[in-house]
């Protein structure tokens, strides 16, 4: 027997086209689903608190075993443990990207960032401009400080986010240029995410999206801090990437994430200072 069979038998409603997906937490009332699982790896993990470690603690917990029963309950299910399962396999690295020119002039920017909360030193610092149709933009720099690209964040139109012709966001963590060595550096899916929490006052690199690639991830390892907080956004996409990253860096690194809470899509959505300093207080060490 494997995971999803496992799983399945044990009266969990799981689907069965995907190895990894969301699921209502049956550990606690679940209103949004919160709860991933990863059947190639054997994983799972609450993002409301509840728990994390292996489908065999999840088991487990959901039939009410102690450590023997579950251990017969696998064994009489002809099931076995197969440690390369927690194994990552990792696309190669690429090549440096091409160093670009800035075709906008920086020092103005749309209105309506002010109304976001952002300051206008803040936006200064991060060099940011705006285009001809009151877009944001903002420069993409390597750690060297190259321009290798930029994002325009759309006013008021689909998609919020457009990248320039040629970037391979993969290849970038945006803000790595201005990372100093600190206690803990936290990682957003997006550009305005850790601009607003450099405005706070801590570190924060972005991965431009919610799925980390091997690239990211040596540069994460390579960053002078003691601890990786992921501040991923607070959605399906958003869970599954923690739930990879986690699996992906956390044998390597002290990895913590937080729990953003419901009403709030990412933590640029978290106006209150003091909400957002409680939430990276009490975050949640894998």
């Amino acid at each position: 027997m494997d995971w999803t069979q496992l799983l399945l038998e044990a009266g969990v409603d799981i689907p069965l086209d995907n190895p990894q997906f969301i699921i209502k937490c049956p550990f606690h009332d679940d209103v949004h689903a919160s709860c991933s699982i990863n059947v190639d790896k054997g994983k799972w993990i609450c993002f409301r608190g509840c728990g994390q470690g292996t489908l065999k603690t999840f088991l487990q917990r959901f039939l009410g075993f102690d450590t023997n029963a579950i251990s017969k309950y696998l064994e009489e299910h002809e099931f076995s443990f197969d440690l390369n399962m927690f194994d990552e396999e990792l696309p190669p690295i690429s090549e440096d990207l091409p160093e670009v020119n800035f075709p906008f002039t920086s020092g103005y920017v749309p209105e309506w960032i002010f109304d976001r909360g952002f300051t206008k030193e803040t936006l200064k610092k991060w060099e940011c401009g705006m285009d001809d149709e009151n877009n944001l933009i903002l420069p993409i720099k390597d750690r060297a400080s190259r321009l290798v690209g930029w994002v325009t964040r759309q006013y008021n139109r689909e998609p919020k986010y457009l990248y320039s012709k040629g970037l391979k966001k993969s290849q970038v963590l945006f803000g790595e240029f201005k990372i100093q060595r600190c206690p803990f550096i936290c990682i957003t899916e997006g550009t305005l995410d850790t601009m607003w929490l450099d405005q706070h006052g801590y570190s924060s690199v972005a991965i431009l999206g919610a799925n980390m690639s091997r690239v990211q991830q040596d540069a994460l390892l390579k960053l002078p801090t003691d601890e990786l907080v992921l501040c991923l956004d607070n959605d399906d996409a958003g869970r599954i990437g923690t739930d990879r990253a986690l699996s992906c860096i956390s044998n390597r690194f002290v990895v913590s994430y937080v729990q953003i809470p419901n009403g709030y899509k990412d933590v640029q959505d978290i106006r209150d200072e003091n909400i957002l300093k409680e939430l990276i207080k009490e975050r949640t060490f894998w």
